[in-house]
């Protein structure tokens, strides 16, 4: 297979300058399998699960996550996007809801990916793959007889998994040969191949310095294997091979032996079994039984194994790696103890049409992701910039202090460095960091190119990705800053503190008949009160004056000038501020913030019709007399996907326990685009599904009430002004 023609005939060297390439011969004709540019997949982390309540079925599963997908452009031909399935089916891998088409990626650009032709429910299998169709590698595992194990053993297991492909690729009738032919070409879109100019684009070392380290990882992973392996491979096929690992495979727990061993060992005991029976050594049943706790005692051993141990199994799929990633998904790629395969699970329901994603691994930078995917996600809430902060500051010439930033400030860790570095964790050192990160993001940015008109003038190719990642680095910096700035000389708790006391607020219950008001009964129509039974939320716009609203910013604002909000420490809500309207001491309220005072008390009102509507049947409700006002930033506070309450498993009154309805009323001049939706999702069984949602504008004079124990939601970034917000929770 070595011989000109053949699979690496015309394999070029893996330089920056001059991209790997594999023109792969293809029975079927060039026109039958589609080209995939950078596919890209997972590298997840597994758990074990149970399936269908059953002790014995051990689920490894891979908790995944969302980016968007490669930047290349796949044009595909529809018989070609058809013929995967045919010798899918005959490696027994099972996809019945979904097919292989042409989709485009956030940018419009084309690639392929997997639409549903029928609605999947959530937790369904999507597609399972028999273990043997997989390739797999586990931590300690046996050297594959083309290698010498001490050569083996020294080699990453991304480098053991090439090797395996490599001897794939290499041999003659490869039973997925088919898959293979799949493979992407080259990687034009990763920047290890890229050329210098291309990767000074990026403006920003860090990634580069992974770079070099990554080629120098590779370049001695091939020296080690080409050491002792029987098979003859240049380093440029090597790279290649290495390059499809790294944005495909996916890892996880190993429990320590495979089917086969498994196999081997009920067949002992069986054979034990007949031996101490038919000896007369034991009777039947005592026989039976202790055959019974031994083969039991396998999966338990298994279990725990895979649940204790640092063993990994690391493994390509077919099939499964034409998925495309979606940051929002929670996904499993779980192996089915039993039924030795692996399966593709998604948590929440697709109709049929939509595109089906999977999730490559939780919390992935846009550095991760085009290091070894070749895309960036556009927005992508999990983005940091990382940065030597010293070199911006009068202290410390020639000392390095690098630090992760995020859009709501340094990483815990990065924060505890500064502030040892600054001298102390006190109220004046935490002023001080904060000062510094604000200053270091502006330092920062003015020495980089403009991200967002650069990126505007770019096309496709190398040149297009750099653009698109300095784009998102700036904006992470720009909302670090606004939050760092945000920060200085503000308290932050976890803790509702009075804004007139300045003390934390106990909780008191009032009977709804003490708030009522006239506004109250008017709000609520029949078709609000009807969509909140049957949906669980109601949102009703124009429910107050637009005047009153515009009153109530003017005075928000105010409070937000002088520090009267405090920043909270919850780490799904990191970046918004908020302060507590005690009313207890209204008249103190109204005299010093009238619309603010009105508007509570108009809310306060709300609980009684909502009892007299009995929409939460057999639930008696009470008012905590206090509001909260809220504002997130503009690009720099989001709200995680959540619920108001999680009774009854949790029952403490501290984080929520006895709330039961939400009330959300908002002041903004919205506009399409401003961003910081209220985002109100659908759920399957008692977890959300994160991709489907409806989402409620944060416009002026706008409420929303909704169940606080059965309502999933989030809060979109804002993208244009700050978001402000009053809340009522009714208990």
């Amino acid at each position: 297979s070595d011989t000109a023609g053949g699979p690496f005939a015309m394999l070029s060297a893996g330089t920056r300058a001059q991209p790997v390439q594999l023109p792969w011969p293809s029975q079927h004709g060039a026109a039958e399998i589609p080209r995939m540019h950078a596919l890209h997949r997972m590298q997840g982390v597994w758990q074990e699960t149970r399936h269908l309540g059953l002790p014995a079925c051990v689920f490894i599963g891979v908790l995944l996550t969302r980016p968007p997908r490669s930047l290349r452009s796949s044009r595909c031909r529809s018989n070609g996007l058809r013929a995967w399935r045919k010798w899918a089916e005959g490696l027994g891998i099972e996809a019945p809801k979904v097919e292989l088409t042409s989709l485009q990626d956030a940018f419009g650009h084309e690639l392929r990916g997997m639409r549903c032709t029928s609605e999947i429910s959530s937790e369904e299998a999507i597609i399972t793959v028999p273990s043997k169709c997989a390739l797999e590698v586990t931590t300690g595992g046996p050297n594959p007889d083309f290698i010498a194990a001490e050569a083996w053993q020294k080699i990453p297991w991304w480098g053991q998994l090439a090797l395996l492909l490599v001897k794939e690729v290499k041999q003659p009738g490869s039973s997925v040969a088919d898959w293979i032919r799949s493979f992407p070409k080259e990687f034009s879109e990763i920047p290890m191949n890229w050329s210098s100019e291309e990767l000074a684009l990026l403006e920003y070392p860090p990634l580069l310095r992974q770079i070099d380290k990554q080629q120098a990882e590779i370049s001695a992973a091939f020296l080690e294997a080409s050491k002792g392996c029987k098979i003859s491979f240049t380093q440029a096929e090597f790279t290649w091979a290495v390059q499809l690992v790294r944005s495909r495979a996916f890892t996880g727990p190993y429990e320590g032996r495979g089917p086969q061993d498994r196999a081997a060992q009920l067949a002992f005991i069986s054979v034990l079994l007949v031996l101490s029976v038919g000896g007369g050594f034991v009777s039947l049943e005592n026989g039976l039984n202790g055959a019974l706790a031994a083969a039991l005692a396998i999966p338990l051993t298994d279990f725990l194994v895979g649940q204790t141990s640092t063993l990994k199994r690391h493994v390509l799929c077919p099939v499964v790696d034409y998925l495309n990633h979606d940051s929002s998904a929670i996904s499993d790629i779980a192996y089915e103890y039993f039924a030795n395969e692996f399966a593709v699970r998604v948590n929440g329901s697709f109709k049929e049409g939509e595109e089906v994603c999977i999730n490559y691994g939780e919390q992935r930078s846009n550095d991760s992701l085009l290091q070894f995917y070749g895309f960036v996600e556009r927005d992508n809430a999990n983005d940091t910039y990382t940065m030597d902060i010293l070199k911006h500051l009068d202290v410390a010439k020639g000392e390095v202090l690098e630090v992760i930033l995020t859009r709501t400030g340094p990483r815990d860790e990065s924060m505890t460095r500064l502030l040892t570095a600054l001298g102390g964790d006190g109220d004046e050192e935490e002023a001080m960091a904060w000062q510094a990160v604000a200053m270091a993001c502006e330092a920062e940015l003015q020495e980089r190119t403009a991200g967002a008109a650069y990126e505007a003038e770019q096309g496709a190719g190398p040149r297009a990705l750099a653009a698109r990642f300095a784009a998102e680095k700036e904006k992470v910096l720009i909302a670090c800053r606004a939050h760092a700035q945000s920060r200085c000389g503000r308290p932050s708790t976890a803790a509702p503190l009075s804004l007139l006391t300045r003390a934390i607020m106990i909780p008191s219950f009032q009977e709804p008949e003490h708030w009522r008001h006239s506004w109250a009964l008017e709000a609520l129509t029949e078709p609000a009160l009807s969509q909140l039974r049957e949906e669980g939320f109601c949102c009703i716009t124009g429910a107050f004056d637009a005047s009153l609203a515009a009153d109530c910013l003017e005075e928000c604002r105010s409070l937000d000038d002088s520090s009267a909000t405090t920043v909270t420490s919850n780490r799904c809500n990191r970046g918004s501020r908020s302060a507590w309207l005690d009313l207890d001491g209204l008249e103190e309220l109204q005299q010093k913030l009238p619309a603010l005072a009105k508007l509570s008390t108009m809310l306060a009102g709300l609980p009684l019709e909502l009892q007299n509507a009995n929409v939460l049947s057999g639930v008696h409700l009470q008012v905590h007399p206090a509001t909260m006002i809220a504002v997130y930033p503009e690009q720099a506070a989001a709200y995680a996907l959540h619920k108001d309450s999680y009774a009854p498993a949790d029952n403490d009154p501290a984080t929520g326990a006895t709330r039961h309805l939400t009330i959300l009323a908002y002041f903004n001049d919205w506009r399409p685009g401003h961003g910081g939706e209220l985002r109100i999702h659908e759920s399957a069984g008692q977890r959300p599904d994160p991709r489907h949602f409806q989402a409620l504008e944060p416009k002026a004079g706008t409420v929303v009430i909704f169940d606080s124990r059965k309502v999933w939601h989030a809060v979109a970034p804002s993208l244009r002004g700050d978001r402000w917000a009053m809340t009522l929770w009714v208990h």
